[in-house]
């Protein structure tokens, strides 16, 4: 017995293969699809880049800010320490090891300067500007007074200044 082989289009065949997915999906339809598997692919990507360097710049600012605490405290740690090595207990115990002493008699040295009546402090107060021997002005276009420049400067010079 032989048995006759079972006649099927062509056109049929190639036309279901080609056009549907074993989901029964079209290929425009399955390229869209894949189409927004890989950019939604892309977005996540760039998400988790864009959270993975938030977290390491704030890591970075939190240790930065520790830092930055740490330093406060030494600066004050330091500022103490110079403080206690400017007291004067401090400054009388360190003149004591180098072999300083105490004076046993303590003199002043008087000196005598001008003392100007008008001040209440009486100190020491600089001459009167009419008291003062001040040059005549002279217009800067003179010889003259080319001569008596060129003169204060030789003086001046040989004065030892």
């Amino acid at each position: 017995m032989e048995t006759d082989p079972i006649f099927i289009p062509r056109s049929t065949i190639g036309s279901r293969i080609g056009r549907y997915s074993a989901w029964g999906l079209s290929g425009k339809t399955l390229g869209l699809l894949l189409l927004l598997l890989v950019l939604g692919s892309l977005i996540g990507s760039f998400y988790l880049n864009q959270a993975s360097q938030t977290t390491a710049a704030g890591l970075e600012i939190t240790q930065l800010t520790r830092e930055r605490e740490y330093w406060r405290q030494e600066n004050a740690h330091l500022r103490k320490r110079i403080a206690e090595r400017e007291a004067l207990p401090s400054i009388r115990a360190r003149a004591e090891e180098l072999g300083f002493v105490q004076p046993e008699v303590v003199e002043y040295l008087v000196v005598e300067s001008p003392v100007d009546p008008d001040t209440s402090a009486g100190g020491l107060t600089p001459p009167h500007p009419a008291q003062r021997d001040l040059p005549k002005p002279h217009t800067p276009g003179s010889q003259e007074w080319w001569r008596e420049l060129v003169a204060q400067f030789v003086s001046w010079m040989s004065s030892g200044h």
